[in-house]
């Protein structure tokens, strides 16, 4: 959050800085040069005998003499290179004005024909251009158009084709079912002109007429039967055409 204020609130003139440890030489050298001071001025002040009478008065003086003046001249030499390095610097920025600079920003962005700063470019095509796409884009729909028409007109003929055949094969299952019915009259005729040959007749040939007779009733009912089934496929056969008409 703290980074996304920073970001939001810097400005643009100033640019984004990441803090990192690093080795100075001007604080080397400040502790390196005040060391030698030091180490000097103790030398002189140390008495009676410097380093616990290790070192004698005259070693002590000499060294005063040389570290004293080159610690103080080093340390003056970095006081002044340091003078010239650059130092951090602050602003303030306050969120609240801030703010209301955003919102007037925000506002100039939104009047027409400002976008970001830039001026919005009206992209609107040439009259003449637009009627060329358009007929075009017409020519493309009306050749769809037909494709479709066509299409479909051969999904209409096609289907009064299957129709034509399905009103042929009823007329002839018509016919076939006539044709059955005058057989299984000419079976019954034959069945009861059998019959009266059998009242005529006796013995071995009265017996056989009898069951010639009773085979063909048998024949005959089978013919009925099949006599109705055809007529419930041909009454099937109308319905369906008259509901597709």
């Amino acid at each position: 959050m703290a980074g996304d204020l920073y970001e939001k609130y810097r400005p643009k003139n100033l640019p984004i800085v990441y803090t990192y440890q690093k080795f100075k030489w001007d604080q080397f050298f400040i502790g390196f040069f005040g060391a030698l001071a030091i180490f000097g001025v103790l030398l002189k002040l140390w008495e009676p005998s410097p380093f616990w009478g290790l070192m004698d008065e005259d070693t002590a003086e000499l060294m005063f003499q040389i570290f004293m003046p080159i610690g103080f001249l080093g340390e003056v030499a970095v006081f002044i290179i340091m003078g010239f390095l650059k130092g951090e610097g602050v602003i303030e920025v306050y969120p609240d004005e801030m703010d209301d600079i955003d919102d007037e920003e925000a506002e100039q962005a939104s009047l027409p024909g400002v976008s970001d700063g830039g001026v919005i470019v009206n992209m609107e095509l040439p009259e003449s251009l637009k009627e060329i796409i358009e007929e075009k884009v017409a020519n493309q729909i009306d050749g769809k158009l037909a494709d479709i028409t066509n299409l479909l007109v051969e999904d209409v003929e096609k289907t009064r084709g299957l129709l034509v055949e399905t009103n042929e094969v009823n007329a002839r299952i018509q016919d076939i079912a006539s044709s059955l019915a005058d057989f299984s009259d000419r079976i019954k005729v034959a069945s009861d002109s059998l019959k009266q040959f059998e009242n005529l007749s006796t013995g071995n040939i009265s017996e056989n007429a009898s069951n010639v007779s009773d085979r063909l009733e048998m024949a005959g009912d089978e013919l009925n039967n099949f006599q109705e089934e055809m007529k419930k496929l041909a009454g099937r056969f109308k319905r369906f055409n008259s509901a597709n008409n």
